[in-house]
C-alpha cells in the first residue's frame, strides 16, 4: 500500500476516535452541568428545596408503609395460619372427647350387659338348684321313710318282751296294744332323726349315743312327769319311789333298750346297702 494512504487512514481512525471523546466528554459535562444547574437551584429556591425535602419524606413513608404492609400480611397469614391449627387442635379435641364419651358409653352398656348376663345365670343357677332339689327330695323321702320303718320295726321287736315283762296279768290287752303303737311311733320319728342327725358320722360314737340318749330321756320325762302326777295324792307324796321314782327308772331304762335297739338295727340297713344315708347318692 503506498504511504500516503496509509497516513491518510490513521487520520481518520484518529479523527474518529477523537469524535467520540468529545462526545463522551459533551455528555459528562451536560450532566454535571444538569446537577450543578438543580444544586444552585435547589440552594437559592427555598420552594423547590422544601417541595424536594417533601418528596423526600413522601418517599420514606411510602417505603415505611410499604414495609408496614408487609408486616400486616405477614401478621394475617400467621394469624390465619395459627387460627387454622387452632380450629384443627379443637376439632380433633372435640373428637377425642366424642370418643371417650362413645367407648364410656359402650363400657356402661356392656357393663348393663354383663350384670345382666350374671342375674339371669344366677337365676338359672337358682332354678336347676330347685330342680335338682326337688329332684333329690324325692329319693331322700323314700330313704326317710325307709329308715323309719326299719327304727319302728325293730322297736316293736324291742318292746314286745319289755311289756310281757314289765306287764302284770290284769293288765288290759288294749293298754298294750297302746304301749306297743307309741313305742312304734316313738321308734318311727327315731329312725327319721336318725337319719339325718347322724349322715356319714357313723364312726362318731358320741353322736349316735346323744341321739339315742336325747330321745330317751325326752320319753322317759314324759312318763315321770304323769307318774308323779299320779302319785302326788299318796301318803308318800309324788317323789315316792314305789309309786314315782322306781317306776320312772325302769321307764327311763326301757326307752334307752328300744332306741338303741333301733340304731342297732338302722346302722344294720346302711351296712347292707338296704338304707342310705343321707347325702349319698342312690346307685342307679
Amino acid at each position: 500500500m503506498p504511504l500516503a494512504l496509509r497516513s491518510r487512514a490513521r487520520c481518520t481512525v484518529r479523527v474518529r476516535v477523537s469524535e467520540k471523546e468529545a462526545e463522551a466528554a459533551a455528555s459528562d459535562s451536560v450532566e454535571s452541568g444538569l446537577a450543578a444547574i438543580a444544586k444552585q437551584i435547589l440552594q437559592t429556591d427555598p420552594e423547590a428545596r422544601e417541595s424536594l425535602r417533601r418528596y423526600e419524606e413522601a418517599v420514606v413513608r411510602l417505603e415505611k408503609a410499604k414495609a408496614a404492609s408487609e408486616e400486616l400480611d405477614r401478621m394475617f397469614a400467621e394469624a390465619q395460619k395459627g387460627a387454622a391449627m387452632s380450629d384443627e387442635q379443637q376439632e380433633q379435641a372435640q373428637r377425642q372427647r366424642a370418643n371417650e364419651v362413645m367407648a364410656d358409653a359402650e363400657v356402661a352398656a356392656a357393663e348393663r350387659m354383663l350384670a345382666a348376663a350374671e342375674l339371669e345365670f344366677a337365676a338359672a343357677q337358682a332354678e336347676q338348684q330347685q330342680w335338682a332339689a326337688a329332684a333329690n327330695d324325692g329319693p331322700e323321702r323314700i330313704e326317710s321313710v325307709k329308715a323309719a320303718t326299719v327304727a319302728a320295726t325293730a322297736g316293736l321287736l324291742a318292746e314286745l318282751p319289755l311289756i310281757t315283762l314289765t306287764a302284770g296279768g290284769d293288765t288290759p290287752a288294749l293298754s298294750s296294744a297302746l304301749s306297743l303303737l307309741a313305742a312304734m311311733a316313738a321308734c318311727f320319728l327315731f329312725g327319721v332323726t336318725y337319719r339325718y342327725a347322724v349322715r356319714s358320722d357313723s364312726s362318731n360314737r358320741q353322736l349316735r349315743l346323744g341321739v339315742v340318749e336325747a330321745f330317751g330321756l325326752v320319753r322317759a320325762s314324759g312318763a315321770a312327769d304323769v307318774l308323779q302326777a299320779g302319785s302326788a295324792g299318796s301318803p308318800e307324796g309324788p317323789l315316792s319311789l314305789a309309786g314315782a321314782v322306781g317306776p320312772g327308772a325302769l321307764y327311763a331304762l326301757e326307752s334307752l333298750i328300744l332306741f338303741g335297739f333301733a340304731s342297732v338295727a338302722v346302722e344294720a340297713a346302711f351296712n347292707a346297702g338296704f338304707l342310705k344315708r343321707f347325702g349319698e347318692r342312690p346307685q342307679q
